[in-house]
């Protein structure tokens, strides 16, 4: 396994960790629902990617994935941004929301994966992800950011 690779699979591995944390039931909240209107909390993660030059840009990409069947409703909110003097400052944002099967497997990576960018300049940049689930009228927040990349143009 490369350092990359590697570095990638235990960055995964703690967000689906926190991701589990986050959305644990109480115990007498379990129920044997098949859907995501039954008593059951769907687990979702959100995975952010460290900023790279995509066509003369630079783009900051996200990406989400839930259990099945998918949450009522996912709100995603990627941000770029620009370390300024030891400040994260939001250079580029974009919000998404989306929710059941298309949160989950079926859909391929890509089409789970959300991105924002700016133009180049010169700088220390990292990705910020928040999202927020929505399900069976509960409401859990996820956050992460990506390493960082310095002067990724």
């Amino acid at each position: 396994m490369g350092v990359m690779t590697l570095r990638n699979a235990v960055i995964a591995f703690f967000v689906i960790l926190t991701a589990i944390v986050i959305t644990k039931t109480d115990p007498g909240d379990r129920s044997p629902a098949a859907s995501s209107g039954g008593g059951q909390r769907v687990v979702c993660s959100v995975s952010p990617q460290r900023p790279a030059e995509k066509g003369g840009r630079i783009v900051a990409a996200a990406q989400f994935r839930c259990d099945p069947p998918g949450p009522d409703g996912l709100t995603v909110t990627v941000r770029l941004q620009r370390n300024d003097g030891g400040t994260w400052v939001t250079v580029a944002q974009d919000t998404f929301v989306t929710n059941a099967a298309y949160t989950t497997r079926e859909h391929s990576a890509a089409a789970r994966t959300r991105q924002v960018g700016t133009a180049c300049a010169a700088g220390t940049f990292r990705t910020h992800v928040e999202a927020n689930v929505y399900d069976n009228r509960r409401n859990s927040g996820l956050s992460n950011a990506s390493g960082e990349r310095r002067n990724p143009c």
